[in-house]
């Protein structure tokens, strides 16, 4: 749909040329396609270029699921330095950080609408008032270091599920280390109780968000001691909540992070497309690379998804790094 990109910052006569793209138009052919004049397409690749959305020399599209994902972590990046300006302002000159030491009305702690904590007991706490005041869900991005709680310890998660609280949780890859024998069962157990899960390459931060009236958020290399931001009842609420849909979104099914190759050896073809397939090649471009036509390439493809148990080229793309398929 026309516009889906313009929050972040690509406006509708790119996002109509980046589509042209996708589906396999060259430079040449996209003014005929798309009705622009060559003007506005030569200005809207240079535009798209800048974002990282083509390659600088050739026009060439990145994969959506890398492109997006990079626009989302600037983003990101806007949204931290407003939240440093709130702090700072929240704290007040002379403050020294002492924001957050009490409790207030609301969800229990501070009376204003944003709150800075020091400290892992208190951030902790904080983590375990969220959870508390949660009615319908919370969202929650999980990275390394432990701050708060290590998932084996979380009792409030439990309570809260157990109450009807649905949970969905994004685990950074680092987080799950696949060769450690507990991972499997904590990680079923979750899932037992109702968890939803999904792992991404690289999480933006660590963030809780609790039915959108309340969030906490740590930065991925907290300082010591640690410092955590509460929201409540702010626009930023709604901002991380975005944020945290779109890191859902591009991130991969736990148990197809976990599986294992199922049938058979891969043929030095079917490493050449991956390689070319994971380069950011179209089914075009590989079909040309390789010989053969744009459907023997995707019933390739469907083949190599099948083998290993994945629902996505990106998922495809995990499961072939991790098993060393390229």
């Amino acid at each position: 749909m026309l516009g889906a990109l313009r929050r972040l910052g690509i406006g509708d006569t790119q996002e109509r040329v980046y589509t042209a793209l996708l589906t396999g138009a060259d430079e040449a052919g996209i003014a005929g396609r798309t009705g622009l004049t060559e003007a506005e397409v030569s200005s809207a690749l240079q535009g798209l270029a800048d974002r990282g959305l083509v390659g600088p020399a050739d026009a060439r599209p990145v994969p959506p699921e890398v492109a997006l994902n990079t626009l989302v972590l600037r983003r990101l990046d806007e949204l931290r330095e407003a939240q440093l300006a709130f702090a700072h302002s929240a704290r007040g000159p002379g403050d020294g950080g002492a924001a957050g030491a009490g409790y207030g009305a609301g969800y229990g702690y501070g009376a204003g609408a944003l709150e800075v904590v020091t400290g892992g007991e208190a951030i902790a706490e904080r983590y375990r008032l969220i959870q508390r005041s949660a009615r319908e869900e919370i969202l929650t991005l999980v990275s390394h270091p432990v701050i708060a709680v290590p998932a084996g310890a979380n009792t409030g998660q439990r309570e809260a599920m157990r109450a009807g609280v649905r949970y969905r949780v994004v685990y950074d890859r680092d987080v799950l280390d696949l060769e450690d024998a507990e991972t499997p069962p904590l990680l079923e157990h979750w899932a037992s109780l109702g968890e939803e899960m999904r792992v991404a390459f690289g999480v933006p931060m660590k963030l809780v968000v609790a039915d959108r009236r309340a969030a906490l958020v740590v930065p991925l290399d907290p300082p010591t001691p640690p410092v955590a931001t509460v929201l409540r009842s702010s626009p930023l609420i709604d901002a991380l909540a975005w944020i945290f849909h779109q890191v859902w979104e591009s991130a991969l099914p736990v148990p197809a992070a976990l599986a294992s190759v199922v049938d058979g050896p891969l043929t030095a073809d079917d490493r050449q497309l991956l390689t070319l397939l994971l380069n950011g090649y179209t089914d075009q471009a590989i079909g040309s690379q390789l010989g053969v036509s744009m459907r023997t390439v995707q019933r390739r493809v469907r083949r190599l998804l099948a083998l290993a148990g994945a629902r996505s080229r990106l998922q495809l793309g995990w499961h072939a790094a991790r098993h060393g398929w390229v």
